[in-house]
């Protein structure tokens, strides 16, 4: 019999605080685009976009444990 443990740097995952902000910023980005609205602090629609792409990507990698509570959460926003 094996035991095998397996660490996940902290790097790797990010906290539910960090996850749920950065879910929170998507979820205004995607808004804001849908409605044709320029948010401030992004220069253009693309930056806007591209900042979107960058936060959805980020929270794959890193916020697979909490994927349900950010479903629950982009629910109660849109």
């Amino acid at each position: 019999m094996a035991l095998v443990v397996v660490t996940v740097p902290t790097s790797w995952a990010a906290d539910w605080p960090e996850c749920r902000n950065a879910k929170r910023e998507s979820v205004r980005l995607q808004k804001a685009l849908r409605d044709g609205r320029k948010l401030s602090g992004y220069s253009s629609g693309s930056a806007m976009k591209k900042a979107r792409r960058d936060k959805d990507i980020w929270l794959r990698k890193n916020c697979r444990y909490h994927s349900r509570r950010l479903r629950d959460l982009e629910r109660e926003m849109m």
